[in-house]
Formats: structure tokens, C-alpha cells, sequence
């Protein structure tokens, strides 16, 4: 079952969600700090995470869950975001360098289907990072996080 994507955004607007953003966002830069050239795609709600792709990459761009919803981003730029069923992303083959999937996993009711349409659509040397949240930790028994 996936969380409304106005819940994501209203977390990710909050003060915790700002947190949360800066420490992931270098996190994600320190695993692949270089995406010159390459096509990148932000998969469930990824947007908080691909702002510091853009201009860098050769495309940057975002697909979300149509059960979850969708939200333009960036604001006020032209959109590069688009609902996408899980099971069948509207994507070519071997078409992508980079997939950073966010809100994706932990919400999915299909994610045997949803990791092989990903892997359908990376490209050879492709590589795909997955925010998962720790339901151990500290972020997850919060009840103002969406973790």
C-alpha cells in the first residue's frame, strides 16, 4: 500500500524532512558522485533527492507510483515527472544509468515486478540505489515521519 504523495511532500517540506534530505542527499552523492552523461531516474518519491542531478546529467527525470499519485517537480520549471504503473515502466530497455528509488520498495505490493522492470530498463554498467527505511530505527517509530 503506498503513502498519498501529498504526505511524502508535506514531510519533505517539514523540518524533519529537511533533515532527513540533507543527510541522504550526500549519502546518495558519495555513492555515485558522477553522473556526467548519464540518464537518471528517480523512481517512487525520489524528487527530494535529484535536484543536485540536475545540469550535471544528461537527463534527469522522475516516474511515480499512479497509486500514489503524482506532483510536478521542479516547481515553477517545466515538469520532468510522469505517473507510471510499477509493473510496466514506460521506458526502453537498457535505457538508464542511474535509478535511485525512493518510497518505492517499502510501499510496493508488487516488488518482484517492480525490481525486474527496473532492471529491464538499466542499462549495462547501470546501477541502482534503494532507500529503504530502518523499521528498527529511530525514523520509523516517529509517527510524523514517513519512514
Amino acid at each position: 500500500m503506498f503513502v498519498d504523495v501529498a504526505d511524502l511532500r508535506d514531510f519533505y517540506l517539514g523540518r524533519l524532512g529537511q533533515v532527513a534530505r540533507r543527510q541522504l542527499r550526500a549519502r546518495i552523492r558519495g555513492v555515485g558522485p558522477d553522473v556526467s552523461g548519464m540518464r537518471v531516474l528517480g523512481l517512487g518519491y525520489a524528487t527530494p533527492y535529484l535536484r543536485p542531478f540536475v545540469g550535471e546529467a544528461e537527463r534527469v527525470f522522475a516516474l511515480m507510483p499512479a497509486s500514489q499519485g503524482v506532483l510536478p517537480w521542479p516547481v515553477g520549471e517545466k515538469n520532468l515527472v510522469a505517473l507510471a504503473d510499477e509493473g510496466e515502466l514506460p521506458l526502453q530497455d537498457y535505457s538508464i544509468d542511474r535509478v535511485l528509488l525512493v518510497h518505492g520498495l517499502e510501499f510496493s505490493e508488487r516488488s518482484r515486478t517492480l525490481l525486474n522492470e527496473v532492471w529491464r530498463v538499466l542499462a549495462g554498467g547501470g546501477r541502482l540505489l534503494v532507500l529503504v527505511p530502518n523499521r528498527r530505527g529511530l525514523w520509523a517509530v516517529n509517527s510524523s515521519t514517513t519512514f
